[in-house]
């Protein structure tokens, strides 16, 4: 995944910010690939075979289909805010697929770096991890991931937003698309904390607005693990030839024990 200064206007970077774009592209030939049960994905296909044996099954918390062509089941990815499981698809041809669910939101491909006391504003995702990990069992040395999303054969490009803050602070961004793009899909993930310091007592309140208006609230006592929301939006909130307002504010009462963080996908097509 590339960083880019931004196809759309964007005003506010800072050292807490990351933004980064990648060209989404299909995978053709998969042999058994459940397409029609895919959202957004990444896949990569080597140019030799993979055996499915026991040293790959260990990687999967769960298998939910296997054969001796292909193996589908989930893996176990963890940051400091939660656990995800990705879907991950390999088969004998070379073709290794992660992906998430239609259902589930696409912003549940972040994976946040760093810790609590120290979020990094860098940008890594849960699919890539996933692929990492069938790396490992394969011992072999992976390209870098392609992205694609099932549910919009039209999108050709993916958008990555992520803000963190490590202590109390408030930042807007303005962001917008030019008229001849076609957003297909937001989506974001949003976590907030403030930790037990010794002898003192504290809180947090996260808010993320949309032009104005409350998308997700978080607040909590010495919450760990962190509060999050990860969630799709209507595409409409985020309509092209429009400059957009995405404000993000991290409170805290007490001791400065926490963090908070903000992730925007988008999925969208270019001309």
């Amino acid at each position: 995944m590339r960083r880019i200064s931004l196809l759309a206007s964007l005003v506010g970077l800072t050292v807490s910010l990351a933004v980064a774009q990648t060209p989404l592209v299909a995978p053709e030939g998969a042999l058994a690939f459940p397409k029609d049960a895919a959202g957004i994905s990444a896949w990569v296909k080597l140019d030799r075979t993979i055996r499915i044996d026991d040293a790959l099954t260990k990687i999967f918390h769960r298998i939910k289909d296997v054969s001796g062509s292909h193996i589908l089941g989930t893996v176990e990815i963890s940051d400091f805010v939660q656990k995800t499981y990705p879907h991950v698809y390999i088969d004998v041809q070379g073709w290794i697929v992660a992906f998430f669910l239609p259902s589930e939101p696409t912003a549940s491909i972040i994976r946040w770096l760093g810790d609590v006391h120290n979020p990094q504003p860098r940008i890594s995702t849960t699919l890539e991890a996933a692929i990492e990990k069938v790396a490992a069992a394969l011992q072999f040395t992976l390209p870098k991931p392609t992205f694609y999303d099932f549910r919009y054969p039209k999108a050709n490009n993916m958008l990555i937003l992520l803000r963190v803050f490590p202590a109390a602070d408030t930042k807007v961004m303005y962001l917008k698309f030019p008229s001849n793009y076609k957003i297909h899909h937001v989506s974001y993930y949003h976590y907030g904390c403030n930790l037990e310091c010794p002898h003192v007592w504290q809180s947090f309140v996260s808010n993320l607005t949309l032009n104005g208006s409350l998308i997700s609230k978080l607040s909590g006592d010495e919450r760990f693990p962190p509060a999050y929301e990860v969630k799709d939006l209507p595409v409409d909130l985020l309509r092209v030839g429009v400059l957009h307002e995405l404000e993000l504010v991290y409170s805290q009462q007490g001791g400065d024990c926490g963090s908070a963080g903000l992730a925007l996908v988008v999925i969208y097509q270019s001309p």
